[in-house]
């Protein structure tokens, strides 16, 4: 059985995203998690996460801020109360019009490839 924890977020490092964005990896298979890891992301305005491809799906949502998240080209707006949806093989990337807090959820296997063991 997993063991449970409760952290506060400045307690987690915070590293720098291609683009100027910012992430924390506040829940993953090192906490003992079986199926998702849990990403704190911010970008700051005028800032963005990378523009990139994978193959593992994400789940989005803008806590605050706004922006946009363009998604294989394609530009829709995301701001708070935002959820976004990235399935596997879109090109993705979210560009900051104020500054902006997130949370991301990953499967636990793409947290591994990332994170190593």
């Amino acid at each position: 059985m997993a063991r449970s924890v409760v952290k506060r977020t400045s307690e987690v490092e915070e590293l720098d995203l291609e683009g100027g964005g910012k992430i924390r990896w506040l829940i993953t298979h090192r906490d003992g998690a079986k199926n998702f890891s849990m990403r704190l992301i911010t970008i700051p305005h005028g800032k963005s996460t990378p523009n990139h491809a994978h193959d593992y799906e994400h789940e989005i949502f803008v806590i605050e801020g706004k922006g946009e998240a363009e998604l294989n080209g394609e530009i829709i707006s995301a701001d708070s109360d935002s959820f976004i949806f990235i399935p596997g093989g879109v090109k993705h990337t979210i560009r900051a019009k104020s500054d902006m807090k997130m949370i991301c959820v990953i499967p636990v296997e793409a947290a591994i490839k990332i994170l190593g063991p």
